[in-house]
């Protein structure tokens, strides 16, 4: 099977710790090599200057990752997937395919195929399919994903379900599920309950919320 790893482009400035894999094939170039007795190599890694790969990542191929990023333990990543720079992914992160992190983002917890994160945003929840066609087979049903603008936050264990849109500057609280777009400058609780940032009565995200108006970076 290590025949089916692609090359690795490794900046000599990157960090990669014990037990970390780079390069996965993917499991359709598996199954074709099981089935065709072909070996094809999977699609070139590319990591970053200043990147740290701690222990026990799986890096997947066709996986591009900018500088001065740091992926933590256990950290999940899937084929095709690129991460901007200076973006940390942590607390187990998993990444299915041909995800999009942009800069300066935080990801920790599971996010589906295809899914578009914007700069500088915080994923802490999940970010999954309908999975309103069980009955297809696995790679029959291509359901779109959840989008997430910049500046935003999907708080832990909150649940975002479909293909809805996220923001951009929108907060989805811990442990809400939303299965409708957030608009702009919104905060999402409890079951689609959406509040303008405007009309928020907290005082404990004024200061993000004071931030976003002013335009002040993260």
């Amino acid at each position: 099977m290590s025949d089916l790893y692609g090359p690795v482009d490794i900046d000599e400035s990157v960090v990669v710790g014990e037990y970390a894999v780079i390069g996965c094939p993917k499991e359709a170039r598996i199954e074709q090599a099981h089935a065709e007795g072909a070996v094809v190599r999977g699609r070139s890694v590319r990591i970053g200057r200043g990147t740290v790969v701690m222990h026990n990542v799986v890096i997947y191929e066709g996986v591009e990752i900018g500088a001065n990023c740091m992926l933590d333990d256990r950290v999940r990543v899937g084929y095709d997937t690129r991460i901007g720079d200076r973006s940390r992914l942590m607390y187990s992160a998993y990444l299915c395919d041909r995800v999009e992190i942009g800069k300066d983002c935080r990801v920790a917890g599971f996010v589906c195929d295809g899914v578009r994160v914007g700069p500088g945003s915080t994923v802490m929840g999940q970010l999954v399919h309908e999975y309103t066609q069980p009955h297809l087979g696995w790679w029959a049903a291509d359901e779109a994903p959840p989008a997430v603008h910049e500046r935003s936050v999907v708080g832990f264990g909150a649940v975002v379900v479909g293909p809805v849109s996220i923001g951009p500057r929108a907060y989805v609280a811990a442990g809400a599920i939303v299965t409708r777009d957030v608009p702009p400058d919104h905060i999402a609780t409890g079951t689609n309950v959406l509040t303008p940032t405007s009309r928020w009565p907290g005082q404990r995200l004024q200061t993000l919320i004071a931030a976003w108006t002013t335009g002040e970076p993260r």
